[in-house]
Formats: C-alpha cells, structure tokens, sequence
C-alpha cells in the first residue's frame, strides 16, 4: 500500500461516526504529521475531487494544522522547503471548488500561508490573484469562471486581513507598497458590478443576486486595502474618489431597498449587508485615521448623511432601517467628539488639529445640530419601549442583568447614552439649560417614557450637571414623591429613580440629605415593589454605602430593613450573576456597620448555607459567598466564634488543592482563612486542624507564598507552641526549601519578616535545632557572605541573625564556626561580622538598629581576638545607636513602635491579633532592654572573660580613638 492509500484509510477513519476509530485514526495521524511529504500528500488529497467529501474535509483541516503548527523555519519539526515551494506553487490551483465550506477552508489556508510568506518567499501571489480575478470577471458569462471570480475575491479578502494583521513595522509597509496595485484593480471590479446592481432590472433575481455577492466581496477587499495601505489617504486620488463613492452608492442602497419585493428577503439582507460593510469602512477610517478622515474631502457629507438618518429615524420602532447603521452613526458622531486627536492643546495647538476642529465645528457640529443631537438622543433613542416593558415583566432578573452588560457598542439604546454622556461633556456649557429645562418639564409629565429617558440623560450627566441642578430639593421634592407613587405604570420610574440615585450620591448629596435617600432605597426595596424596581434599589443601594461615611449607630433601623430586603430578593432571583451583586451589597453593609453588624448578622447567616450548596457548580458566587463571610468574620470580630463551625469546612474545601473549584476559591478562601485567624481569641481543635495544609501551601513555592506567610505568621502568634507540635518539622523545612538564588527581593523579605515573629514567640530550645538539620540557618549564611542581594534584602537575613545572636550568641557563634569549612575561611566568624557591621548604616528603623546593635553587642561576650578585632567598630555603632533614641527606664521608646505593617494590617482595628502583636512585642528585647545597660553589661562579662578590666583596655580599649570612647562612656554613665 502507497503512502497516500494509507493516508487515504486512516482519513476514511477519522470521517467515520465510531468514536473508536476515530480514535485510533486521529492518534494515527498525529504520529505521521512530522513526516516528510505527509502535508503534501494531504494537499493532494484534497484537490483530488473524486474522493468523498467527509475524507477531502478531514484533509484540508488537519493540512490547516499541520501548516499552523510546522510551516515556519523556526518550528519544530519544521515542513522542508522543498514540500513547502511544492505545496505553495498548487495552492491557487484549486479556486473552482464548487462546495463552499471545502471552498472557505482552502482560502483559510492560502491566507495563513501568505501571512508567513509574503512577500519573501510567495512574491508573486497578489499579482497571480489579481490576474485571477481579471480573467474571469472577462469570461463572467461562463459559469466557472464567475465561480472562480467570487472564489479568488473571497481568498483575496483573507489574504488581505491576515497581510494587515502583521505588527511589525516592516510587515505594514510591504503591504502599504503592494496597496495601490490591490486599489486599483479590485475597485474595478467593484464598480463594474455596482453600476450592473442599478442598472438591472429588480424581476431579474438571478443578475441581482450575482452582482450583490461579486460586489460584496471586491468592498471587503477595498475597506482594508484604503483603511490600512495609505495611510496618507486624504491625498491620494483614488481613495478620496472611492470615500465619495461610497456615501453616493450608499444613499443609493437606501432608496434600492424599498423597491425590492417583499418576497426576495435574501436581497434586502444582502442589500443590508452593503449598507453596513459601508458603514464599518468610514467607521474604520476615523477609528484608525482620525485626522486624515476629517481632512478627506466630503467628510462633512458623510457625517451629515449619518446625522440625517438619525434626525429622521426614531430609534428601536425603524422598521426600515437596521439597528446596526444608526449604531455606526452614533459611532461616528461619538468619534468626532471625543478622540484625542481632535483635542487642542493649551500651548500652541499643531495646525492639524485646529483645522480639524475648524471642520467639525463649522461642518458637521454647530451649535444648533449639537442641540438638536442632544434632543434626540433623550427624546428618541434613549427611551425605553413597550417591547422592553414587556421584556422587563417576563423576565426582570434577566432584563437589569442585560442592563448592566457593557455592550454599548452593540445595541442602539446603551450606545446611544454613550453618545449623550460624550456630548454632554464635550458641551456642558451650551447643553446644561436644555437638561435644567427637560427636568423642570418632567414635573406633569404623563408620558412616562419620555419622563424614564430625561431621568436617564439626568444621571448620566451628573458629573456635568453638578451646578446646574438642585438635586437634593428635586430629591427631597418630586422624586420622593414620584418614587412612592403606588400606580403599577410608575414602576418604570421608580426603578429609574433609584438607579438616578446611584449616579449623584458620590456628586451632589450632602448628609443631611441622606435620610431622605434611605427612605427612598427602603420603599423601593419594598417585598410587595416590582421586582425589577428592587434589583435597582439593590445595586445603587451598594453605590449609596460605598460612597458614603456615617454613623452606624444611627444607621443601624435602615440597615435592618435593607437585610430583609435584600433576603427577599435574594429568595425570588435564581441566576448567579444577579445573587452575587445582592450579596455583594449585603457584603458593603456588613463592611461599613462594623461591629454593629452584630445584632443583624444571623438574617445574613441564614442565607448562606443553603446559597452555598445551590451554587456548587458557580465558582463566582461560591466566592462572593467567601467575601460576605470574611467581612462577617471581620466584623464580628471575637464574637465570629459561632461561625468557626461554618467557616472552617469552607476554608478547607476552598485551599485543597485536590478540589477542581479551588483555582477560582482559593484567594478568597486564604482571606477568610486569615480572617478567621486574626479575630480567634485562642486556639481551638478547629482552627489548629488546618495548619498542615498552611504548611503544604507554603511548600508549594512563590503562587500564595505571602499570604501563607501571613496565615503561618497568626497561628504562631495564636498558639506558637501547638503550631510546632504539629507540624514544626515541615514548616522549618519548608521555608528553607524556599530559601536561595532566584528568591524574589520581595519574597526574600517577606520569609524573613516571618523568621523574626518566628524567633519571637518560639524559644531556641525549640527551633535551634531545626535551624541547623533543615539547612535554614547555613542557607541565610550563604546569602549574606555572598553579598549579592539589595542592602535592604541583606539587612533583613541580618534581622534573624540579630535575632539568633541575642537569644544565645554561643548558638550562633557554634553555627558559624562549624561552617567554616564549608565556606573556607578559618575565621568565618569575624568576616561575617565585618559584613555585618559594614551593612549596619543601611538599616534605617531605629528599632532594627537598636536590635542590630545589640545582636553584635552579643557576639563581643567572647575571647576570640579575631572577633573583638571589631570593637572599634562597635563602639561607633553604640554611640550612633545610643544618640538617636530617648529610651526609658525599661529600654523602650515610642520610636521602636512605629512599626511599618503590611498593607492589610490596620493596627487601628483592635482584633485579638492585634493585642497579641502588642503583647507579644512587649516581650521583645527590643523593648525590654535598657540599651546603655546591655551595652555596659556586655563590655563587663567581656572584661572578665579576657583577663579583667586592665588586660582588656590595654589589649583592645587601647586600640580605640581616645575621643570615641570618651564620647560612649558620657553615654553609658
């Protein structure tokens, strides 16, 4: 059997419906694919018409693989040149291909293999499609030929796509050379079918459809070829002559379109497709040549024809004008407006852009059209319509989730707010008296649409219409009027009411307005109020507590009322995203109530079990369900004690790593789990159970490496004693893994941070040891006298060492000796401390220099000359040390407790951990020891141990400057 047979049966395999032997064929032709010659042989099986269509699919798509995966030098396993120029020269061969989704492939094909050749090794291939396109559009009567036109425009279109999807410079200008050519010829062909569009009789569907579809194709071709080959096109003639051209056939299209018969719908689509395709071409152009597009001659007429369908047209109710061309209306006209490009600078503005703006102010938006624009948008396409009523009744949960998608540019209604609020902010001044006046008109409104679109224009204009309306007597007044109006019809401005309230209370609403706006939220968050009408009140409740500080106490009856409020909600709504925003708001409560929350917390409580067993398959709402219960945990403070049996069966489900939704819980689960920690006022069997796993997270590397620091660092301070009966071992362990080169600076810092809480609440009895068999302590070593790392990295390894030091610094002093060998120093000791005492000016808290001090002030309590060698040295750093603080009886000062926290630690919140840190650092030598005593001490037991007061000043005091030692002794006095 020939190779390409054998090709053949495994490809029959892979289009057969057995799914075992579409296995084994798939695997089969996975292991040939790097195979000389096996995309070759595929390309011929696919051009070979006489196979059956499912096998010649099979091949086109895994050759599209095979050239996506091997067809660059650079791959692995790269196609030779030789099947590549093989492959390459056959490709255009096949553009009468009668099936059209074999047809789309192939051109998918040709595109992909252009992308990555041209111009280099394919330089030939627009010049041979274009003279493909020439022939056939000569020979149109003959059915083949007009197939293989339409065939070769279509690859001609994607080719060109992926050609302007290069990034590079040098890819962009290969392709801006071959535009003209690609211009020139394609517009030809465009107009020749276009001119054959009008000139055709409508009874003769047959002509009409052709042209539409050759047409379509060539202006494909043509918006990318003008958009992204000339990039100086507002003076080149042929693009100027196609933009006019365009608007001229486009009007046409629009009165084309009416005398189509009802009957061909397929026309009128295909005519639809032209109007649009038009439309994303001078969208294009202003998207990405804002200037040049301005500057084009007649481009005051397109956007004026723009505006015209707008001013003649009423939104949602058109029926003869798709949503999708008055969206690349306001699109355009949004455009105007806002880009950077058009905005004149202060200081000498480039003449480009006052030419520009001279341009659209004078010829597309005056004063007058900037008025009328802004009363359409608020009178036309911003109402809602009785279809959304309807939309609204059905299915309220799902319309305000839809309300709240940002997908302005998509729909006529939300884009065009976006429009307004660009217009209202570019001419604030000329259109804030319409605004004042439409408010001032909604007082006896009885079209409740147009009153629901002025309320809308009203809060989206808040930020510019600050001064210009009084809205807190307007709230006081009308609106809380309106917002109780009882009438089932008003529940469309009750809801906007309440979404009106969420845009101006971070603008315009003082506190003691603030009553008036909770009642409002309360009655509209009513059980008996609509439901859509709540889920507003819900969400814009949420922007009303985020933005505002008040007094929990007084808040305390409106928050009881909005907890029921928003549990009833919570019971009627079913879809995730709508339960998450209800406890997002209940979460804002929570957070801003405090400890207040208290007396309320179990109506929030109860929810959340049976929430969380409902939403097992929604990771999104497991987590929002995590974050309410941190923040209950937070605020409950000791008190959340109650919830440790809900809360640490979450905790573990969310950190296991074995558990297919931890990827998007964990985060959330880590805070809930500090939470928790943070606020215990001891230790209990729960919260002890899951130190294990804090261990195993720790080990798993840098993904959560601080946070589990954090979460290791509050079990040490909660109970040091059980956490290393536990798992001391492996937590050492750990955190010598994690130590040595590569370790980030900020990593280095935050393990060392840790070792530090870790050498205050555990004794050296305990962990010395450990230290040593784990390799931690030889680690640190190795990375101070490597002296590679940042000074303040450095100085932090120097903090634990302090820390060791002043423990026992017979301990430490044994360490480095018995490393000595290790390094190959025989005073290792000494040159580490010549180290150290080198890097002490670059600590800068004077309580790590005070416990740098006294951790060399330690390691003079010995008789090694090569250490006490250091001692002028040190008796600088006692000076400095003892000049720079006013320390008390006990050796405390306020200075030392100006401690920098972690960003999370907010030592104004008095939780348990918070009294733990103060205590535990009431305990911290740093605090309890009198500086100039230690000091004085130190130089005695080092006197006596090296011959008494006389043999140490004559064999090291005497080497010391006389001044300098005069100078420590007023200090040690």
């Amino acid at each position: 059997m020939s190779a390409r047979e054998a090709l053949l049966s495994v490809l029959a395999e892979a289009a057969s419906q057995e799914q075992a032997r579409m296995r084994h064929a798939v695997a089969q032709l996975q292991h040939w694919e790097t195979t000389p010659q096996f995309n070759a042989t595929l390309q011929d099986i696919f051009y070979d018409k006489s196979i059956d269509t499912n096998i010649r699919w099979q091949a086109i798509i895994y050759l599209k693989n095979g050239i996506e995966k091997y067809w660059r030098k650079t791959a692995k396993n790269a196609i030779a040149s030789e099947e590549k120029a093989a492959i390459r020269s056959r490709l255009l061969s096949a553009l009468d291909e009668e099936q059209k989704p074999l047809a789309t492939q192939n051109a998918v094909l040709i595109a992909k293999v252009a992308r990555i050749d041209f111009p280099m090794e394919w330089p030939d291939l627009l010049s041979i499609l274009l003279g493909i396109i020439r022939s056939s559009t000569a020979n149109e009567s003959d059915p083949r030929a007009r197939l293989i036109q339409q065939r070769s425009l279509y690859t001609l279109h994607l080719v060109v796509k992926g050609l302007i999807s290069k990034t590079l410079a040098a890819g962009r200008k290969q392709f801006q050379q071959a535009a003209p050519e690609l211009f020139s010829n394609i517009v030809d062909t465009y107009v020749r079918y276009i001119d054959q569009l009008f000139a055709t009789n409508t009874t003769n569907i047959e002509s009409l459809s052709g042209c539409l579809e050759t047409s379509h194709l060539a202006l494909k071709c043509l918006r990318r070829v003008v958009v992204h080959g000339f990039p100086e096109f507002s003076t080149s003639d042929g693009p100027i002559t196609f933009f006019r051209l365009a608007l001229e056939h486009l009007q046409k299209f629009m009165g084309y379109k009416e005398s189509i018969p009802e009957q061909c719908s397929f026309l009128i689509t295909s005519v639809d497709s032209h109007i649009k395709l038009i439309g994303k071409f001078y969208l294009d152009l202003i998207d990405v040549h804002p200037r040049q597009f301005i500057l084009t001659p007649g481009a005051g007429d397109v956007l004026r024809f723009y505006w015209g369908l707008l001013a003649r047209n009423g939104g949602d109710n058109n029926a003869t004008l798709s949503q999708t061309t008055l969206i690349q209306a306001l699109l355009l006209i949004k455009k105007t407006l806002k880009d950077p490009q058009f905005i004149l600078s202060d200081k000498d503005p480039e003449p480009v852009v006052v030419q520009c703006r001279h341009i659209i102010e004078n010829e597309f938006m005056t004063s007058e059209t900037t008025n009328r624009l802004a009363e359409i948008l608020v009178t036309k396409y911003m109402r809602l319509t009785e279809g959304d009523l309807e939309e609204w009744d059905n299915n309220p949960e799902e319309w305000a989730l839809e309300e709240e998608v940002d997908a302005w540019k998509y729909q006529l209604r939300p884009c065009s707010e976006k429009v307004f609020m660009v217009l209202l902010s570019s001419h604030r001044a000329q259109l804030s008296p319409l605004l004042v006046n439409l408010a001032g008109s909604t007082a006896n409104m009885t079209d409740l649409f147009l009153k629901d679109s002025i309320y809308c224009a009203i809060g989206l204009g808040s930020h510019d219409l600050y001064n210009a309306i009084d809205f807190e007597s307007w709230l006081k007044g009308q609106l809380a009027h309106e917002a109780q109006n009882p009438n089932p019809s008003y529940r469309i401005i009750r809801r906007r009411i309440a979404w009106m309230i969420g845009k101006w209370v971070s603008v315009n609403v003082s506190k003691p307005a603030r009553p008036a706006v909770y009642t409002i939220m309360l009655h509209l968050l009513r059980p008996e109020e609509h439901l859509a009408v709540r889920l507003s009140a819900a969400q814009n409740l949420k922007a009303c507590i985020d933005d505002w500080d008040f007094d929990p106490t007084g808040f305390a009856p409106f928050l009881e009322q909005s907890v029921l409020g928003l549990k009833k909600i919570m019971s009627e709504v079913e879809e995730p995203d709508t339960r998450m925003r209800v406890l997002n708001c209940m979460s804002m409560i929570v957070e801003r109530m405090d400890e207040h929350i208290a007396p309320y917390a179990q109506q929030i409580i109860e929810l959340l079990p049976p929430l969380w067993q409902a939403a097992a398959d929604q990771n999104l709402l497991q987590s929002a369900i995590l974050v309410i219960m941190t923040k209950l945990v937070e605020s409950l403070k000791s008190q959340s004690i109650g919830l440790h049996a809900l809360v640490m069966p979450l905790i573990r489900l969310s950190v296991d790593p074995s558990h297919e939704a931890h990827v998007y819980l964990m985060e959330d689960g880590f805070e809930l789990w500090l939470a928790t920690l943070r606020t215990a006022r001891q230790s209990t069997d729960e919260l002890m159970s899951l130190v294990p796993a804090a261990v195993i997270l720790l080990a798993e590397g840098m993904d959560h490496l601080r946070i589990m620091l954090k979460i290791l660092q509050s079990y040490l301070m909660l109970d040091a004693e059980r956490t290393f009966q536990i798992a001391g071992n492996n937590l050492i362990n750990g955190v010598a893994a994690l130590l040595g080169e590569g370790l980030r600076s900020e990593a280095s810092v935050s393990i060392m941070q840790f070792m530090d809480i870790t050498a205050l609440t555990c004794p050296l009895q305990v962990t010395g040891e450990l230290y040593i068999s784990s390799g931690l302590i030889n680690k640190v070593l190795n990375i101070i006298m490597a002296n590679k790392e940042t000074n303040v990295v450095l100085t932090q390894y120097l903090c634990f060492i302090a820390r060791l030091a002043v423990d026992n610094s017979g301990y430490f002093s044994n360490v480095v000796n018995n490393a000595s060998h290790q390094f190959g120093q025989a005073h290792l000791l000494s040159s580490f401390l010549e180290l150290w005492t080198e890097k002490f000016d670059n600590v800068s808290h004077p309580k790590h220099r005070k416990l740098h001090a006294m951790g060399l002030t330690a390691m003079i309590r010995t008789t090694d000359s090569s250490v006490l060698k250091h001692l002028p040295r040190l008796i600088g750093i006692w000076g400095d040390v003892l000049n720079e603080v006013n320390e008390n009886g006990t050796g405390d000062s306020l200075v030392y407790w100006r401690e920098a926290q972690d960003d999370e630690d907010d030592a104004s919140e008095e939780t348990a951990e918070v009294i733990r840190r103060r205590e535990l650092l009431k305990h911290d030598p740093v605090h309890t020891t009198n500086f100039a005593q230690y000091v004085k001490a130190s130089i005695l037991e080092c006197e006596l141990i090296n011959g008494g007061a006389t043999a140490f000043q004559q064999q090291y005091l005497s080497k010391v400057d006389p001044l300098m030692l005069e100078g420590l002794m007023s200090l040690l006095r």
